[in-house]
């Protein structure tokens, strides 16, 4: 059974990654895409947070968040908001992956 979500897969000749949705190459840097604080969201929520817990831990109402995830989910060209978290997970990843 395949995830709606997963980011299909392309192995390219030369070896670097393929295009996928939209024309956007993988692997992405998040950060030419949605603003800081999109992405601070975004990465709670990866961690498993809730709309109320991050509103809480940044100080800003519930209705904030919303817009922030509906307008990081848009940058991305998520399908849904599990699209666009799928998107960070796999892309924080594989930078963190790279840096170390």
């Amino acid at each position: 059974m395949t995830a709606h979500f997963a980011l299909p897969t392309s192995s390219a000749v030369n070896g670097s990654a393929g295009p996928f949705a939209a024309g956007i190459r993988w692997p992405i840097n998040l950060t030419d895409l949605v603003t800081p604080r999109q992405l601070e969201i975004m990465v709670k929520l990866c961690e498993g947070k809730v709309n109320k817990q991050i509103a809480y831990e940044l100080d800003v109402s519930i209705a904030t968040v919303k817009a922030h995830i509906r307008n990081a989910i848009t940058r991305l060209g998520a399908k849904n908001r599990t699209n666009a978290v799928a998107i960070v997970a796999a892309n924080s990843a594989i930078f963190q992956n790279a840096a170390a």
